[in-house]
């Protein structure tokens, strides 16, 4: 099915039809917002969830410059202005999004942008810039279990894990992750804590740019925005934490940065967000909040509080523009297997 899915898009792509749709498409009332996490080579941060990779430096090079060639790029404001029925959207119009704020941001990413043309928007979990830790829960799991050498491991509530082989460590990871995402927040850290204590030593695999580079960041032109305070799912909070994550984060966001007057946008870490959740992020002040679910949205928005994204896993360049037609949108999800399934 995966190589099925991959062949077609590369036959689309190639066969000019693509291109025709693509200069067609006169609609204004689209917008396609891509969700990247880490740009970067697998080998280049090894203690770092390489499930985290959206792309490598060269296709990310690639997906920017197509869309330079075949779309419009928009900015957080451009989109915002759309919404408030202020202006109109270019036809085509492609809004690029980055979770996590991993240094390879300005290593790999704003670099490629900037010489596009191209804005984008940065959400940052503001616990973690300048503060002296160990990295993402997601980053220390995979390091541990990279980097231990038992052959199993017992663990509360999901039993005995076998650790002998890649496939078997790829099994156990998954199996860890799917808990710590079940439970709340401060119980299922708890739990990993002694998780990844019974695996190895581990390094720091803290690796979020510092407010000296985020600000030089918005300075140049990129959009900081929210991305929570802990990076805890919201949905993974009691309504009085997930009140004070989120006005945590807005309040640090908007002192860090308020000589460049950041625009109140959210982005739910792991795109988790319910009914309640939204509501909480509108109580917050954020006008503009941002999930999953592959799809392309139309204005006006349906829910300005869950405006919903392509998530991009290491797709050929092929799919990737082939996806941005609303017709193939929902294609990547056939691709998504329980390693591709991003975290952050």
């Amino acid at each position: 099915m995966k190589g099925a899915a991959g062949i077609a898009a590369g036959a689309f792509a190639r066969s000019g039809l693509l291109g025709l749709l693509e200069a067609a498409d006169r609609n204004r009332d689209r917008v396609r917002v891509v969700a990247y996490h880490r740009v970067d080579e697998p080998e280049n941060e090894p203690d770092l969830d390489p499930g985290l990779i959206s792309a490598t430096p060269d296709d990310f090079r690639a997906q920017a410059e197509i869309i330079a060639r075949h779309y419009n790029a928009i900015s957080l404001a451009d989109l915002l202005a759309a919404h408030r029925d202020e202006a109109a959207l270019p036809p085509r119009a492609v809004l690029f999004t980055f979770d996590d704020g991993y240094a390879d941001f300005a290593e790999h990413i704003w670099p490629t942008l900037r010489s596009l043309g191209i804005p984008g928007v940065l959400f940052v979990p503001t616990a973690f810039p300048d503060i002296e830790g160990p990295g993402f829960w997601w980053d220390r799991l995979h390091a541990a279990l990279r980097r231990t050498d038992r052959p199993s491991i017992s663990v509360d509530e999901l039993g005995t894990l076998p650790l002998t082989n890649a496939e078997e460590r790829r099994a156990a990871h998954r199996a860890i992750r799917n808990h710590v995402k079940s439970v709340e927040h401060g119980p299922a850290m708890a739990w990993l804590d002694a998780v990844l204590g019974g695996l190895a030593d581990l390094p720091s695999v803290h690796r979020v740019l510092g407010w000296d580079a985020l600000r030089a960041l918005a300075a140049d032109g990129v959009d900081i925005c929210s991305h929570g305070h802990l990076h805890a799912l919201c949905t993974r909070l009691s309504p009085t934490d997930l009140a004070n994550d989120l006005a945590t984060s807005k309040r640090i966001i908007d002192t860090e940065l308020r000589e460049h007057s950041p625009i109140a946008a959210f982005a739910y870490p792991a795109s988790a967000n319910d009914g309640a959740s939204r509501r909480a992020v509108s109580a917050a002040g954020y006008e503009l909040a941002f999930g999953g679910g592959r799809r392309i949205d139309r204005l006006p928005l349906q829910d300005p509080q869950h405006i919903t994204r392509l998530p991009m896993l290491r797709y050929a360049n092929d799919l990737f523009r082939a996806q941005l037609r609303p017709s193939v949108a929902g294609l990547g999800r056939i691709l998504i297997d329980g390693r591709g399934t991003q975290a952050a």
